[in-house]
C-alpha cells in the first residue's frame, strides 16, 4: 500500500517583491480562506510556519487569530516548524540561529500551546551543517528543505545520497533531513502534483506532497482540495493506498517507525544561489554589526545587573531582537528583495542598534560610578574587556582636551595603567578636522582583565610640533619588521610582496589586490556556482588621481604614509578601475598584527570585486567558519559561504583572515590564490526565467551596490595547530572589541564584582544574558575546535569544571546553583 502524506501550506515571504505591509494584507487574507476550508471539511489540515504571520494576525485581525487559536487546538490548523520566520540558513550566527528558534518557539508556547517537532525551511539558499547541533539541542526531530535542488546541474551538492538522509553536525549529532522538490503548486492544478507524487511513491512506502499556491500567499482553493479528496478517495476504494491531509510530524514518525537505514551526509547543503553570499552587502555588514552589539549589550547588562547597578532591560533588548531576526529572513539577508526592502532592512538594523547603544552606555556609566576621580592633570580612559578572560588590544579613544590650544605646540599622550605603569601610546588623526590642538585621537595597547571596566589615565607631553610620520623604506618599498612580523608594500603597485611571521613567508607578491569579475544582473546567481572569468583589477592610482580622489591643492604619491609611533604604522594605497576608485590603508601593528581598510568607490554594473590574497606555503584546505562549526570550504574556485574567519593550512602552517561582515570567498588549491568577495553589482530581483528578457531595455534600472563601501580584514598566520586554536577568538575580537570611553568618573559608588570568568582561550563566549524564566543568567559557551577542550567557569561566588567534546555547545543556568541546561534554557518540557 501507498502512503501520501499532503502538507497543505501557503509560502508567503513578508517582504520579497513587495514591501512588508503588502505581505502583512496577504497573510490576513490567506489565513482568512485558509481558516474557513478548516471549518468546511472535515478531513483537511492546514499548515503554516513563522511567528512572524501570527503576530500579524494578532495584532491586525483578533477574531481571525482566535479562531485560528481554536482550529489548532481541534487539530485543523497545524502550527509548523515554529521559527520566527524562515532565515537565511548560512549567514547568521549560530547564537542568533539559537535566538530565531527560541523567540518563535516561545510565541508558538504561549499562543498555541503548541511545540513542532520538524523545522521547516524549504525556500532558504543552502543550509549550514552547524544547524544539526542546534536542532538536537533544541528538540526538533526533523528538517525539510527544498534547496539546494536535486535538478541543479553542475552542483556538486545535486547528488545528495537520497532526499531523506541522516543530516551529521560538527560535533557527529544528527538528524533527520528530507529534500522536497517544491512547496507549492499552481492554482487549480494541485491534482496534478500529488498524482505524481502517488506515481513516484514505491509500493509500500510513504511519501511526502508540499502542495497549495505560494510565493505570495494564496494556500488551498475550493477546486484543489476537491479535486484532491475525490482522487484520494477513488484510490482507497479501488486499490487501498491512502493518500491524507497529514503534518510534516506525521510524516517523520511514521519515516521513524519504517525503521529505514538512511544514509548519512556530513556537509553543508551548499552551495546554492552563490550570489546571495554578496548582493547588498551593506544589509549583511550592518546585520553583523547588529549581533555583536546585541551579544556585547546583554552581557555589559548582565554585569550591570548583577552587581544591582540598574535593572536587566528585557523590553529594550526584545525590541532589537525583533529587527535583527526579522532582517535574517531568507530574501533580506541574502540581498534576494527588492530596494524598498534593502532600505527597509537597513532601517531595522539601525533602529535595533540605536536601542543597543542606549542600553549600552547606560550600563557602561552604571559601572563606572565606583571609579576614582581624575587627577587634574589627566584625562580618565576606561575600557569595557567584554570578554571572560584578559585580552590584549590596540585600543582607541577620542577626546575632548580641557581648552583648546591655539599655540603650535604638539601635546604627545602618556597612558598610564591603574598601578602608574607607562604604556605605549600614539596620537592620530581625528574624526574632526578643526586645525587646532583640541580634540585628540590616542592609540595604545593595553592588556585589559577579564569582564571588567579597566581604567586608565592619560597626560601629555609638550613638542614644538607634530612629528612627522615615518616608516624603513627602500627606493622600491616600505618596510615594516618587528621581531615577530615582517611586511614590504610595493611603492609602485600599492601592493604587499611580502609577509613573514617567525621568519616564514606566508604570502606572494601583489597580495592585497582588488580583482574585477564578470557578473551579471541575477542577484541570487542562480545559473552559476563560481565567478573566474577575471576582466581587470584595480590599479595603482597616478598622482594626479590620488590628488583628485583625495582633493588636494597639490599631487602627492599614491602609496604614502600617513601615521607612525610606538603602537603601529599606517600607509595608504590610492587605486582605479575605470571611474570606480579604492583606498586601502595598512595598519601594521607592533604588537598584534597586520589589519587593512578597504574604500571602494563603485560604479561598475554586472562585475564583481574580489580582494586576491596569494598564499605561497602549499596550503591544501581552506577553512571557514559556520555557525558554531567550522568547514572545509571547496577549493576549486567554487563561491563558499562561511561567517568571520577563513584559514588557508596544510598540516604545518596555517594564514588567517577576520572579516567585519562578508560572506562569500573562493580558494584555488592549485595555487594557493584566496579570493575573498566583497561586493557584486547585479539588479533588485533581477530573475532569470528561460529565455525571456529580465533587464527592460527602454529605461533606467537601479543596480545594487553603487557607491562607497567600506571593508575591513585582520590577518595573522603561524603554526597551524596554533591558528585553528587561536584565531576564533581573534576573529571574534575583530568583530565586537571592547568600548572605549572617555569619561570623568562620579566615585559616588562602589567598584562592580567581575561576574564571569573562564581560564581557556580556547572557548568562545557567545551569550552571556537573563534567563528567560526565573532570576538566574545564561551563560553559553562553544569548543570551536575539533579537540576536546575543558574549562573552569567562575560564576560570582560559584564555579564549575566543564569538559567540552569538539564543537560542542553547552548552555549553562547560573542561579543559586550552576547546572547545565538546553539550548531552550528547559522552558519547553518533552
Amino acid at each position: 500500500m501507498k502512503k501520501i502524506h499532503l502538507i497543505a501550506n501557503a509560502h508567503l515571504d513578508p517582504v520579497w517583491q513587495w514591501e512588508w505591509e503588502e505581505g502583512a494584507a496577504e497573510a490576513l487574507s490567506t489565513f482568512r480562506i485558509a481558516a474557513d476550508f478548516c471549518d468546511k471539511y472535515d478531513n483537511f489540515i492546514f499548515c503554516h510556519n513563522e511567528a512572524l504571520l501570527y503576530k500579524w494576525i494578532e495584532e491586525y485581525d483578533t477574531p481571525l487569530f482566535k479562531k485560528i487559536q481554536r482550529l489548532v487546538k481541534e487539530g485543523k490548523w497545524h502550527i509548523m516548524g515554529g521559527w520566527h520566520l524562515q532565515p537565511d540558513c548560512n549567514m547568521p550566527s549560530g547564537e542568533f540561529f539559537v535566538r530565531q528558534i527560541l523567540y518563535g518557539r516561545k510565541y508558538f508556547l504561549e499562543k498555541f500551546g503548541v511545540v513542532p517537532k520538524v523545522a521547516i525551511n524549504v525556500d532558504p539558499f543552502g543550509h549550514t551543517r552547524g544547524l544539526v547541533q542546534i536542532l538536537k539541542k533544541t528538540g526538533y526531530d526533523g528538517y525539510m528543505f527544498m534547496r539546494p535542488d536535486a535538478n541543479a546541474v553542475g552542483n556538486p551538492i545535486m547528488n545528495l545520497p537520497s532526499n531523506e538522509f541522516k543530516w551529521i553536525g560538527y560535533d557527529d549529532s544528527e538528524i533527520i533531513a528530507i529534500r522536497h522538490g517544491s512547496y507549492n503548486s499552481a492554482k487549480g492544478y494541485a491534482l496534478e502534483k500529488v498524482k505524481s507524487a502517488f506515481n513516484d511513491c514505491a509500493e509500500n512506502d510513504i511519501s511526502l506532497c508540499l502542495w497549495g499556491v505560494g510565493n505570495h500567499g494564496g494556500g488551498p482553493s475550493k477546486k484543489d482540495i476537491d479535486d484532491i479528496n475525490e482522487f484520494a478517495n477513488a484510490i482507497k476504494k479501488t486499490d487501498g493506498h491512502e493518500i491524507l491531509h497529514s503534518t510534516p510530524e506525521r510524516y517523520v514518525d511514521e519515516l521513524k517507525k519504517q525503521k529505514k537505514s538512511l544514509p548519512r551526509y556530513d556537509k553543508s547543503l551548499n552551495p546554492c544561489d552563490v550570489g546571495c553570499y554578496t548582493s547588498q552587502i551593506r544589509v549583511k555588514q550592518k546585520y553583523r554589526a547588529a549581533e555583536n552589539m546585541y551579544v556585547f549589550v546583554e552581557s555589559i547588562s548582565s554585569h550591570a545587573a548583577l552587581n544591582g547597578l540598574m535593572k536587566y532591560p528585557d523590553k529594550e533588548l526584545s525590541e532589537a531582537l525583533y529587527d535583527i531576526l526579522t532582517v535574517q529572513f531568507h530574501d533580506i539577508l541574502p540581498g534576494s528583495a527588492i530596494q524598498p526592502a534593502e532600505e527597509m532592512a537597513i532601517r531595522m538594523l539601525d533602529h535595533a542598534t540605536e536601542i543597543l547603544s542606549r542600553v549600552r552606555a547606560r550600563a557602561f556609566f552604571a559601572l563606572s560610578l565606583g571609579q576614582k576621580k581624575a587627577d587634574e592633570d589627566k584625562i580618565p580612559i576606561l575600557v569595557y574587556n567584554p570578554y571572560p578572560y584578559e585580552i590584549n588590544a590596540d585600543l582607541v579613544s577620542e577626546f575632548m582636551l580641557w581648552d583648546q590650544n591655539w599655540n603650535n605646540e604638539f601635546l604627545q599622550p602618556k597612558i598610564y595603567t591603574e598601578n602608574g605603569n607607562i604604556i605605549p601610546a600614539q596620537c592620530e588623526k581625528e574624526n574632526s578636522t578643526i586645525p587646532i590642538e583640541w580634540r585628540k585621537r590616542v592609540v595604545f595597547n593595553a592588556t585589559l582583565a577579564p569582564m571588567s571596566l579597566n581604567r586608565f589615565d592619560c597626560c601629555f607631553d609638550t613638542l614644538e610640533k607634530k612629528p612627522i610620520p615615518i616608516c624603513n623604506e627602500s627606493e622600491t618599498h616600505y618596510l615594516f619588521n618587528n621581531e615577530t612580523l615582517y611586511v614590504k608594500i610595493n611603492k609602485q603597485t600599492g601592493l604587499i610582496d611580502s609577509y613573514r611571521k617567525n621568519g616564514k613567508e606566508y604570502l606572494k607578491k601583489n597580495a592585497i589586490r582588488l580583482d574585477v569579475y564578470k557578473d551579471d544582473y541575477d542577484p541570487w546567481g542562480m545559473n552559476v556556482t563560481s565567478f573566474k572569468e577575471k576582466v581587470g583589477e584595480f590599479k595603482l592610482a597616478t598622482p594626479k588621481i590620488a590628488r583628485e580622489f583625495c582633493c588636494l591643492d597639490k599631487e602627492i604619491s599614491p602609496v604614502h604614509i600617513i601615521e607612525s609611533g610606538k603602537i603601529r604604522t599606517v600607509i595608504e594605497a590610492v587605486f582605479y578601475y575605470k571611474n570606480s576608485r579604492a583606498l586601502i590603508k595598512y595598519f601594521l601593528s607592533e604588537k598584534d598584527d597586520l589589519k587593512i581598510d578597504v574604500h571602494i568607490v563603485w560604479t561598475e554594473k554586472q562585475k564583481m570585486i574580489k580582494l586576491a590574497i596569494p598564499t605561497c606555503f602549499n596550503a591544501k584546505t581552506c577553512i571557514g567558519e559556520h555557525a558554531y562549526g567550522n568547514e572545509e570550504l571547496y577549493n576549486d574556485l567554487t563561491e563558499n559561504i562561511s561567517q568571520r574567519y577563513l584559514i588557508g593550512n596544510n598540516k604545518t602552517f596555517a594564514f588567517a583572515v577576520a572579516n567585519n561582515g562578508i560572506y562569500g570567498s573562493s580558494f584555488d588549491v592549485n595555487t594557493g590564490m584566496l579570493n575573498l568577495t566583497l561586493l557584486r553589482s547585479p539588479s533588485y530581483t533581477a530573475h532569470p526565467l528561460g529565455e525571456r528578457i529580465t533587464m527592460p531595455q527602454d529605461r533606467f534600472m537601479p543596480y545594487i551596490d553603487q557607491g562607497e563601501r567600506d571593508f575591513s580584514f585582520s590577518f595573522d598566520a603561524g603554526e597551524n595547530d596554533n591558528i585553528l586554536d587561536s584565531f576564533p577568538l581573534k576573529a571574534q575580537l575583530f568583530n565586537m572589541q571592547p568600548m572605549t570611553l572617555s569619561l570623568y568618573p562620579s566615585a559616588q559608588g562602589t567598584l562592580p564584582v567581575s561576574p564571569l570568568k573562564i581560564d581557556n582561550k580556547v572557548i568562545l563566549l557567545s551569550a552571556f544574558k537573563k534567563a528567560e524564566t526565573g532570576n538566574g543568567y545564561i551563560i553559553r559557551l562553544f569548543n570551536p575546535t575539533e579537540n576536546k577542550q575543558s574549562t573552569k567557569l567562575e560564576f560570582m561566588d560559584k564555579s564549575i569544571n566543564l569538559e567540552f567534546s569538539k564543537f560542542e555547545i553547552k548552555t549553562i543556568r547560573a542561579d543559586d546553583a550552576i547546572v547545565e541546561t538546553d539550548l531552550l534554557e528547559d522552558i519547553i518540557h518533552n
